[in-house]
């Protein structure tokens, strides 16, 4: 290792107190603005740290202080959709602004993951956390959320807490009557799963719309995948090989995919086939026509729950009562673009 690498390497306050030749604490003190330093002893310090590029330990002095406010958990099981890289992303902000960083963890939709990095982060003594729970979340899993403040977001895993959620119902239902109204009776629904909490309300959404507009739900091409790209472009095939006439899809990253196996089947928009996709990613404006979307605010979602988190961990501070616990929504709308016309006779 040459001398350069050994000045960039991690350097730590015992090895300032050595090079400088003064105690561990008048290092500490020094680094942290105490008035208990002489000022010209306080300012070599300070350069000499420099140089030698320390970073305090934030998360090593919350600990040794019994806090820990200064760190939240962010667990979301995908971080390459929207729904969770644009929330994230707003989230890291506005907690940063708060003083408060996030430590963010992908679980991967796999709940023995997700209690293993959920264990990490309480082991770390977090202050609180903002969690999209995975499709099977575990016993221990919800035990470990009921002592700590807890912000749910997209999905609810049955815990007594706050939940920040798009309210997908009523968008969904506009879906259906938008297509219906255009002449569609063969209308199919591509969505999430019914054992995640949003794919339960955007289904029931679905179906009450077919009733509302005359037609059976039950006889509604249907396919119900996790939420990922391949998946959506799988069920896609799928479904375009029924008769349908429209399709509504009930989510982000299964709308990406579903996009691209209808253009793979070059099935033209919308003369062979009416498309509404759910979350309005940028290329779906300039999609050629412009696809008829669900938009989902993502920034509102994220202001709520970096709110409400920052509210939870206030309440546990002072001792009052928290943010109400339960759903706590989000409007989305529909944003009618090309991608829906009459059916052709």
């Amino acid at each position: 290792m040459t001398a350069q690498q050994r000045r960039r390497g991690s350097v730590g306050v015992v090895d300032l107190a050595r090079e400088l030749g003064v105690s561990t604490a008048t290092v500490s003190r020094a680094l942290n603005g105490s008035t208990a330093v002489r000022p010209e002893l306080a300012q070599r310090i300070r350069a000499h740290a420099e140089s030698r590029g320390y970073v305090a330990n934030r998360l090593a002095r919350a600990l040794s202080a019994n806090t820990s406010r200064a760190f939240v958990g962010f667990v979301i099981p995908y971080v390459d959709t929207p729904a969770y890289s644009a929330v994230a992303a707003e989230c890291a902000r506005l907690l940063s602004a708060d003083g408060t960083q996030m430590i963010l963890t992908v679980t991967g939709n796999d709940p023995v993951q997700e209690l293993r990095q959920l264990r990490e982060l309480v082991a770390s003594r977090i202050a609180g956390l903002v969690i999209s729970p995975t499709t099977g979340v575990l016993d221990e899993t919800r035990r470990l959320l009921g002592g700590l403040p807890v912000v749910e977001l997209h999905r609810a895993s049955g815990i007594e807490a706050p939940g920040v959620f798009s309210d997908d119902e009523q968008v969904l239902v506009e879906s259906v009557l938008h297509l219906a109204a255009l002449g569609h009776s063969n209308i199919g629904y591509l969505g999430t799963p019914e054992e995640l909490s949003n794919g339960a309300v955007r289904l029931r959404g679905i179906r009450r719309g077919m009733e509302l507009a005359g037609l059976d739900p039950d006889g509604m091409a249907t396919r119900l995948r996790e939420p990922t790209h391949e998946n959506g472009y799988a069920a896609a095939e799928e479904l375009l090989a029924t008769d349908i006439t429209a399709l509504v899809v009930g989510g982000g990253s299964l709308s990406v995919g579903a996009a691209q196996a209808v253009r793979a089947d070059r099935r033209r928009i919308p003369d062979d086939l009416s498309l509404v996709v759910y979350g309005d990613p940028m290329w779906f404006a300039l999609a050629d026509p412009p696809l008829t979307t669900i938009q989902v605010d993502y920034p509102g979602l994220a202001r709520r729950a970096a709110q409400l988190l920052i509210e939870a961990l206030d309440a546990r501070h002072s001792g009052l009562a928290g943010p109400r616990p339960g759903p706590h929504l989000v409007t989305p709308h529909l944003l009618t673009g090309g991608s829906a016309a009459p059916p052709r006779t």
